[in-house]
């Protein structure tokens, strides 16, 4: 029953350090949002650790209406420093707390909710890395932290694709526009990878032109920040895309 308790205790402390990171995040704080986010992914690992050989694993692919989603949070403003750069998705991601998640306080978290705190904080990690990184000169530390965290979100996110629940599935989607547009910045703002940019900016836009009218009713998304991302696209190189 003790290690019931505290590992229902670790996923609530992990939840509010995240979301608490975010509320710094849309500030503009970014070295503030770093820290609660860090701290976050320390428990994270500590509660995988203490529930490792123990947690159930016959709930990841057979939960139902299962969404850790509490909302995205609002954009941020980064004004890169590169003349002609594309433009950044900078909303993160704000999670529920566990109680309403479905797993009950007596039950060790299974890898289906530990994946689910591990997906929203490297994204939340990655895009904070990346902000940095855009508007700061395109330092390449942050910005190959970025990559890095952008590929590990997207690996853990096609786990998730299995599950019946419509409303995460949604937020699914979101977030695959969100990484595959801002793969594609990154390839373009800071790695010269033109071709792989925009490769992600049109997979990017057909999902978004999908996606358009739910993400503003569901005010994920204005319908300024939907013309300014599908505009992307434009500002590869010509030279550099993909033959058709």
């Amino acid at each position: 029953q003790h290690l019931y308790q505290e590992a229902f205790k670790q996923m609530q402390s992990i939840v509010s350090l995240n979301n608490q990171g975010v509320i710094f995040f849309q500030l503009g704080r970014l070295e503030e949002a770093s820290t609660y986010f860090r701290n976050a992914a320390l428990d994270l690992n500590a509660l995988k650790e203490s529930s490792h050989g123990r947690s159930s694993q016959d709930m990841y692919y057979s939960s139902r209406h299962f969404d850790p989603i509490q909302g995205w949070s609002s954009p941020i403003k980064v004004t890169s420093t590169l003349e002609g750069s594309s433009i950044m998705f900078t909303r993160a991601l704000f999670l529920k707390t566990p109680d309403s998640w479905g797993v009950a306080s007596e039950e060790l978290p299974s890898l289906y909710y530990q994946d689910a705190l591990a997906l929203v904080l490297l994204y939340n990690s990655a895009i904070l890395n990346h902000a940095y990184s855009d508007s700061n000169g395109q330092i390449s530390k942050a910005a190959d932290a970025a990559y890095h965290a952008y590929e590990q979100t997207f690996v853990i996110s096609q786990r998730f694709e299995q599950t019946d629940d419509s409303k995460f599935f949604f937020h699914l989607k979101v977030l695959k526009l969100a990484l595959l547009n801002n793969m594609g910045v990154l390839y373009h703002n800071s790695m010269c990878r033109f071709r792989d940019a925009s490769k992600c900016f049109k997979s990017s836009r057909r999902l978004m032109n999908d996606l358009e009218k739910n993400l503003i009713a569901a005010e994920i998304m204005t319908s300024e920040e939907v013309m300014q991302l599908s505009m992307n696209l434009v500002v590869v190189p010509v030279a550099a895309a993909p033959v058709a």
